[in-house]
Order: C-alpha cells, then sequence, then structure tokens
C-alpha cells in the first residue's frame, strides 16, 4: 500500500489532517508536504500495521494527542498522557496576557502537564516561576515535559494554594476544571479519555475557581480561564473579594488586587 492509498482510505473513517497527522508521526518527517512529494511510495508492512493501530483508537474516538503521546503548545512539544489535560489553542492567549503583564513571579495553580508554566518560564527567563497541581501523575509528566524543554521550574503538590507562601505580588494563572456536567454541547466521548479531576467542577463547573479566589489574601494579578458562559458569575465573585476587573478575552480573564 501507497502512502497516498493509505491516507484516502483512512480519511473514509477518521479526519484526512489526523490521519495525515498519524503517518508523519510514524513516518519520522515533521512537514506533511513530505506525504504528497512521496505520495506513490510504498509503506513498509510495520509501518502499515503501527498506523492501522492508530487508526483504530482515533476511530474509537481516542483523542490523537494520547495516541501520539504529544501535544503542539505555543510552537513547543509538550508530553501528553491520560493523567493530564490535553493542551488547548484557547489557553495559549493565557500566555499572550501573561507575557504583557511582564511579571517578576508566576503561580500557575492546577499545571497538569505544565504547559502554562514551562512555556512562561522560557518565554520569560527572568520571571521566577512556581507550579503547584494536587495530582502526583500530573506533576510527574509536568516535570519531565520541563526536563525536555529545559525549563526551571518550582514545582509543589498541593491543594489550589492552600497554606501556601506566595511571592510578593505574583502573577496567578489558573487553568482550573471549570466543566459542568450538564452542558449540552460536550463532546463526551472524546472528554471520556481524559482526567475527570481536571475537567468537571461542582456549582456550574465554578467550584474550584470560587476557592482559588477565596484563598487570595495579597495583592496580585489573576489571570483564568474559564467558558465564556461562565464570565459574569466570575466577575460578580471576584469583585466580591476585592478584585478589579482588568478586560477578558475569549476563555481568558485579568483581574487585579
Amino acid at each position: 500500500m501507497t502512502i497516498s492509498e493509505w491516507v484516502e482510505r483512512s480519511s473514509k473513517y477518521i479526519d484526512r489532517l489526523d490521519a495525515e497527522v498519524i503517518l508523519t508521526h510514524y513516518l519520522n518527517v515533521h512537514d506533511r508536504s513530505y506525504l504528497v512529494a512521496h505520495d506513490d511510495e510504498e509503506l513498509p508492512d510495520n509501518i502499515q500495521q503501527a498506523c492501522d493501530i492508530m487508526l483504530a483508537a482515533r476511530m474509537r474516538g481516542k483523542p490523537l494527542a494520547y495516541i501520539l503521546g504529544y501535544k503542539e503548545f505555543y510552537g513547543r512539544r509538550f508530553i501528553v498522557t491520560p493523567e493530564v489535560l490535553i493542551p488547548r489553542p484557547e489557553t495559549e492567549e493565557i500566555i499572550d496576557f501573561a507575557i504583557a503583564a511582564k511579571p517578576k513571579s508566576i503561580v500557575d495553580v492546577g499545571t497538569g502537564s505544565g504547559c502554562i508554566a514551562i512555556t512562561l518560564a522560557l518565554e520569560l527567563p527572568k520571571a521566577e516561576v512556581t507550579a503547584i497541581d494536587i495530582s502526583d501523575t500530573a506533576l510527574s509528566v509536568a516535570q519531565k515535559n520541563a526536563m525536555q524543554l529545559g525549563a526551571k521550574i518550582d514545582f509543589r503538590k498541593n491543594d489550589l494554594i492552600e497554606g501556601l507562601t506566595l511571592p510578593e505580588e505574583p502573577l496567578i494563572v489558573a487553568n482550573l476544571p471549570y466543566v459542568d456536567k450538564t452542558w449540552n454541547w460536550l463532546d463526551k466521548n472524546s472528554l471520556s479519555y481524559e482526567p475527570q479531576l481536571a475537567l468537571y467542577a461542582q456549582k456550574e463547573g465554578l467550584e474550584l475557581i470560587y476557592r482559588l479566589i477565596d484563598q487570595i489574601n495579597i495583592p496580585c494579578r489573576l489571570l483564568l480561564e474559564a467558558d465564556p458562559s461562565q464570565r459574569e458569575q466570575i466577575k460578580k465573585y471576584a469583585k466580591e473579594h476585592g478584585f478589579k476587573f482588568i478586560r477578558a478575552r475569549n476563555y481568558i480573564l485579568s483581574f487585579k488586587k
């Protein structure tokens, strides 16, 4: 079977782009244009079999990032496993907000794969970065990513920031669980592969965001990711707890205390 034949056959069952990404992964090439330039090249049997296994997993709904074991985020490749959420494009906007703030210290709450903390440590090398998560397995993945990408991070296991002494006037960034299980637009099959603890929260998805706001008792900047439908509730709650709303864009909200 040639490269083009495998792609055409696979595209009947999954998205064509996913099929091409699977093939480039196993052919160890980084540019999908290689597939076009070598479309009549015969696939070795072992490569075809490996790709077929990935194809079957994708057909069952398993996210491509878990199949491949990595995901691109802000131009870098991060290891992802089923113990951490898959980095989303909408989360990249929190990086832009953070860079614009020019912080001296950053605290990433609920770091997961470490994509936010590590990206900020690399984009803002003069800033001190602390990454927090309650999950040992998530912290292990984040530490591997930090080592692989050469980022200096202070990793801590903790329940949000409860009991921690934070740097003076830090930038706190948080992509906490904010999904409400009752939302009728969810792709529940795909989400079933991701860690439920890192996805869902009680109180219409706002429980952990509210808890973090409750715990912050020092001057700081706060960047939160949340669904746009939750924006007004978060703004109201934050204002009641001494925060000034700065601005919002898409999934990101910015506050100051």
